[in-house]
């Protein structure tokens, strides 16, 4: 019942027209990633999955990036294209990298038909933003 509540939300954001990068915050261990994998692999061809508490993942985002080079790191490190509208970009445990905090901005701004899902249990209450405790 739950996952489904999350499941038809995150449907809608993803059909929106003017959609923004989503971001989810709640306590760790309730499911946030669970339920956007879950999203993920029924709605869209390619999963992007960066995990930032592995330290691999960690390590390519320590210093400022811009979208264009957001983008080669995950075309060289991991062996994917992001396709607009095929695609999804999720980034788990997004307030250990305040670089790809404020990258979600220009994802909005510059190319808004790429999917962007960051998740963090430690991130503020932004207005707009969707809690799951």
């Amino acid at each position: 019942m739950f996952h489904r509540k999350i499941i038809n939300y995150l449907v809608k954001w993803k059909d929106k027209r003017e959609r923004k990068p989503l971001v989810i915050r709640g306590a760790r261990q309730v499911g946030k990633t669970s339920a956007v994998l879950m999203f993920a692999k029924k709605y869209f061809k390619n999963i992007i999955n960066l995990n930032l508490e592995k330290s691999e993942h960690l390590s390519l985002f320590r210093e400022p990036v811009s979208i264009e080079d957001f983008e080669k790191i995950i075309q060289i490190k991991f062996h994917q294209k992001i396709i607009p509208g095929k695609t999804l970009v999720f980034i788990d445990e997004i307030q250990n990298s305040p670089s790809l905090i404020k990258l979600l901005r220009f994802f909005y701004e510059e190319k808004p038909d790429i999917h962007v899902i960051a998740a963090g249990s430690l991130l503020p209450a932004k207005r707009g933003a969707v809690s799951i405790t």
